[in-house]
């Protein structure tokens, strides 16, 4: 799936959940509208799978599921940002996405008695709708749809992936550091005054462009002197995206 969510619940698919307003449910019905995940279904369709969805709220840091987990749960994020990593053998992270609002994690290919991966933390406050699986497959049954936009979202997830690797070969790190920032801007961007703000540390920025902390805080300092963005300790002000698109091996 695209766009991200995900995280492991202890709530189980036999206990009831409250049947949610007109209006919440509308407001859920809206969100699922606007994500990859249910695109070609219609509001009153959206509707109905909302009423069976469990909202969840999440603390910053929290895990919500780790790598070799058993797939429980798919989520749909409605706001904050969940970053999906993978552990080496040693130890090492690598991050593999940055998801935010409209986005789902916990998308499986085969989810019946799937492992995760990969692990779930939350970077900020983060607010989810909620399916467990048996409901998510009784959903694919009747509106084929969303099985579709999942082989969808995995195929872009994968392509992107692809992407990112072959930056990691052929491109320097000022390039691959501005192909990133302008992902992370789109996926988990919010506007502020001034830009769009990625909070993102640097550490984690160095992990995703496959370098060091310090080649990010350097390139991070001659760019916030170009002023076409603004470095700050956990995050990074983009303030124009086109001159970073432009950005090549300059540095």
């Amino acid at each position: 799936m695209a766009a991200a969510i995900a995280i492991v619940s202890t709530v189980q698919p036999s206990q009831l959940v409250p049947f949610p307003t007109a209006s919440k449910l509308g407001d859920r019905a809206a969100l699922m509208c606007s994500s990859p995940l249910f695109t070609g279904l219609s509001m009153a369709e959206c509707e109905k799978i909302a009423a069976h969805a469990r909202p969840r709220s999440f603390a910053p840091d929290e895990l919500l599921f780790m790598q070799g987990d058993l797939a429980r749960n798919l989520f749909l994020i409605r706001s904050g940002s969940v970053k999906i990593s993978q552990l080496s053998q040693n130890g090492n992270e690598v991050i593999l996405w940055m998801r935010g609002a409209g986005n789902v994690v916990g998308l499986l290919s085969e989810p019946a008695s799937s492992r995760h991966t990969s692990s779930a933390r939350v970077m900020e406050h983060c607010t989810a709708l909620a399916w467990d699986y048996e409901t998510v497959q009784s959903m694919v049954e009747e509106y084929p749809q969303i099985g579709r936009n999942m082989n969808q979202i995995l195929a872009s997830r994968l392509g992107e992936l692809e992407e990112r690797f072959r930056e990691v070969a052929t491109e320097k790190v000022p390039k691959r550091l501005a192909l990133t920032l302008l992902r992370l801007r789109k996926n988990i961007g919010k506007e502020v005054r001034g830009g769009v703000e990625v909070s993102l540390s640097r550490e984690e920025l160095a992990l995703m462009t496959g370098t060091t902390m310090f080649t990010i805080s350097r390139i991070l300092s001659q760019w916030s002197r170009e002023k076409f963005v603004s470095s700050h300790r956990q995050s990074v002000l983009v303030r124009d995206p086109q001159r970073l698109e432009l950005v090549g091996d300059e540095i």
